[in-house]
């Protein structure tokens, strides 16, 4: 046997291996582009900017010169409007609060870090599914991803209207346009359902508190486990998975682990884009506008995809990015 065949028995299992953990990298980061990743980190960046506006406007009525009260629903809407001049209070906006470099960065990194939050909850339903596949040679039923899908799609539909809505308040009342989180809108309905079930069984109303509209740690790390569990993402593990076995003895966890850096590496990319063009678009309120809009419309025409099952009409990300690996 030649010095070249020895050589090439060495180095051409290193170089399968190396190719395989290549591919689940690139699989991991093409799987990061898809529309439900790009819809919902859009949400949850959108809505966490837009909220951080919001208290800076609130912290602004308090030093223009509203008492001193305790925070709760309408009592303190009322003890606004006596503290400050109604038509003062009615166009106050994002606009009148001095945007800062300061403010601008701290805005930018709430939402990096929550949009962040979300692709690690994603990544932990992708690890658990492809250990489950890799010890147990287990298989997500078949009826799981239609629902998930179908889920996914109701709440970006619930999106668009609220935002058509408020534009609809901005232009016809001059109420301050803000964005509202898809899954806040659902949390909202159920906190809401429950104070008002709550209220026919003591017989009387209790005070409505109020709501944050962004996202928390735990709801954007929640969010991301939620759409771990539809959207192909079992699938596609589980196709690395029988890859890994089939090719390499042990190469199971390594290819799962590479198609979660992939992941990771996309989500995070798209968080830092959609973080820095919503937190930028607050310097005008027209254009924060515009964008909302955009948004809103984006989350109908996706949703309404999703939840008819028709998203294979969408554009198919993979040939717009054939360098990060083949398709589904």
């Amino acid at each position: 046997m030649s010095q070249f065949e020895v050589l090439f028995q060495v180095v051409a299992p290193a170089t399968g291996a190396l190719s395989l953990l290549t591919t689940a990298l690139l699989l991991g980061v093409r799987h990061g582009i898809d529309w439900d990743h790009i819809a919902a980190i859009t949400d949850i960046t959108s809505t966490t900017a837009a909220a951080e506006a919001g208290e800076a406007v609130h912290a602004e009525a308090h030093r223009a010169g509203a008492p001193s009260h305790g925070h709760g629903g309408v009592s303190e809407l009322a003890t606004h409007a006596v503290g400050l001049d109604g038509a003062e209070l009615a166009t106050m906006g994002p606009r009148s609060v001095p945007f800062t470099r300061s403010r601008f960065f701290a805005e930018q990194r709430r939402a990096i870090f929550l949009g962040t939050l979300y692709a690690l909850g994603h990544a932990l339903v992708v690890a658990v599914l492809g250990s489950t596949a890799l010890l147990f040679g287990a298989l997500l039923p078949d009826w799981i991803d239609p629902i998930m899908g179908r889920v996914v799609g109701v709440t970006l539909i619930v999106l668009g209207v609220w935002v058509f809505y408020s534009v609809y308040a901005y232009v016809r009342h001059g109420t301050e346009f803000r964005l509202r989180s898809r899954w806040m809108l659902v949390f909202s309905s159920i906190r809401y359902a429950w104070r008002w079930l709550r209220a026919k069984l003591h017989g009387h109303d209790h005070v409505e508190p109020v709501e944050t509209s962004s996202y928390g740690p735990r709801t954007a790390f929640g969010v991301g486990m939620i759409h771990g569990v539809g959207a192909e993402t079992g699938s596609q593990v589980l196709i690395i998975a029988a890859v890994g076995g089939a090719a390499s003895v042990g190469l199971g966890v390594p290819m799962m682990l590479a198609f979660i850096v992939g992941l990771l590496i996309s989500n995070s990319a798209i968080v830092l884009l959609t973080a820095t063009g919503f937190v930028t678009s607050q310097l005008r309120q027209r254009i924060y506008l515009v964008v909302g809009v955009v948004a809103g419309l984006f989350s109908l025409v996706i949703g309404t995809l999703f939840l008819l099952e028709a998203e294979a009409v969408l554009p198919d990300l993979s040939r717009v990015f054939e360098f990060l690996g083949g398709g589904n």
